[in-house]
């Protein structure tokens, strides 16, 4: 029978569907983050791939990173994604380079990563990343997200860090034995003022390292790279960081879409304030359940699955028949299935369905000449489209406790 392969063919489509919902929430603590980082003094580019801080390539004249950026891929790692995928460019002061950030962009278009942020760049740089990463999300329907500082971008893409003075305790730093006379020096790889004895000013470190927003790009990505979707990164503790701004009006903060870090004095340390993206324009389309960054994770990574299920086991593999089309939704609604609790919303009210598009459908209909006022409805389901899918669904992503509204009476 000509049909048998494909037929047989189906149930491992569905086995590759209930495998992804059943390790979505360990696939989702593994994301993937990429790192520009302006390291070399040519006009060169190297890429590193890093798993661990065993991975991180050591300093020497000819090859590997800069102490400061060596520190800055630590941070990431704190975070504990699958991977950094690492690209260096020349630092600013390399004169004609041809290299730059958008040399990168071009390299890491179409393969596989989840969040970008570049630690050392400018204030330009960072603009035209939030645009790049924008362009690909809306016109190539990709699935980047970047972390980035001090950009309002209000895009459920974009994640708009804004803290500064991220003090840190300096691991190098060691206490002066009181012998010598000490005077302020200042570290230039960082912002940070410390005490050093005028003798040894070459050798001694500061006790905190202070970072700015954009430094600590790379600590917020390592950490939503890491972090599975069985909770959300508010109030996230960062047991490194010793202290950071403070805020007369945080809240107002937060909805204008800044990612901020606080300290509420509890004894907690330095967390997360709110996980959100900078997204604060809102629509029937996009409502306000998209400005929280578990959620938007949750679709991209949905999105992706299906996406990714589809090229490799259906592209070119299977007849584009009503049959074929139904058990390919049917397969769907199984990874739902796996998804609900932690990922979907598994209440009875909430929608999590998928079907044929019978609006796309009939408009295809209508383009191949077709009276679809004398079509019924199963008719039009199952209107030979080509090589089209046209499908339509719906989603209800489930959020973390977050808010708290509790009243007592006696």
């Amino acid at each position: 029978m000509a049909n048998e392969q494909e037929v047989f063919g189906m149930p491992k489509v569905l086995i590759t569907f209930k495998t992804k919902s059943t390790t979505a929430i360990s696939r989702s603590a593994r994301g993937i983050v990429v790192m520009i980082l302006k390291n070399e003094t040519s006009d060169i580019m190297k890429r590193y791939k890093i798993s661990d801080v065993t991975d991180i390539p050591t300093t020497t004249p000819e090859v590997g990173l800069t102490t400061k950026n060596i520190d800055l891929v630590k941070k990431c790692l704190l975070g504990t994604p699958l991977r950094v995928l690492v690209y260096t460019i020349p630092n600013d002061d390399v004169e004609d380079a041809t290299i730059n950030q958008n040399s990168v962009l071009k390299e890491i278009a179409n393969i596989k990563w989840n969040y970008i942020c570049a630690p050392t760049s400018t204030e330009q740089e960072q603009e035209d990343l939030v645009s790049w990463v924008k362009s690909q999300r809306n016109n190539k329907k990709k699935t980047f997200k970047v972390v980035c500082a001090h950009q309002e971008a209000d895009d459920k893409g974009i994640i708009n860090f804004c803290t500064e003075q991220i003090k840190v305790a300096n691991p190098n730093y060691k206490a002066d034995d009181g012998n010598s006379e000490e005077i302020g020096y200042v570290d230039e790889a960082y912002t940070d003022i410390s005490v050093v004895a005028e003798d040894d000013v070459s050798e001694k470190e500061p006790e905190y390292i202070t970072y700015s927003a954009i430094e600590y790009t790379a600590r917020i990505a390592g950490i939503l790279a890491g972090l599975s979707l069985d909770r959300s990164a508010t109030y996230y503790q960062l047991n490194e960081v010793e202290s950071v701004e403070t805020y007369e009006d945080i809240d107002t903060l937060i909805d204008n879409g800044q990612l901020l870090l606080v300290d509420e004095g509890d004894g907690d340390g330095v967390k997360i304030a709110r996980a959100c993206n900078s997204l604060t324009t809102f629509t029937t389309d996009v409502g306000q359940d998209f400005r929280f960054i578990k959620i938007v994770e949750a679709i991209d990574m949905i999105t992706d699955d299906i996406r990714d299920t589809f090229k490799s086991d259906y592209v070119g593999k299977v007849i584009n028949d009503y049959n074929h089309k139904m058990l390919f939704i049917s397969a769907i609604m199984v990874y739902f299935s796996g998804l609900k609790g932690n990922v979907l919303d598994n209440s009875p009210t909430a929608q999590n369905t998928v079907d044929i598009d019978e609006e796309q459908q009939k408009n295809y209909a209508i383009l191949k000449g077709e009276d679809v006022a004398e079509m019924t409805v199963q008719q039009i389901r199952e209107y030979n489209t080509g090589t089209n899918v046209y499908l339509t669904g719906r989603i209800t992503p489930v959020n973390a406790m977050e808010d708290l509204t509790i009243d007592f009476t006696m």
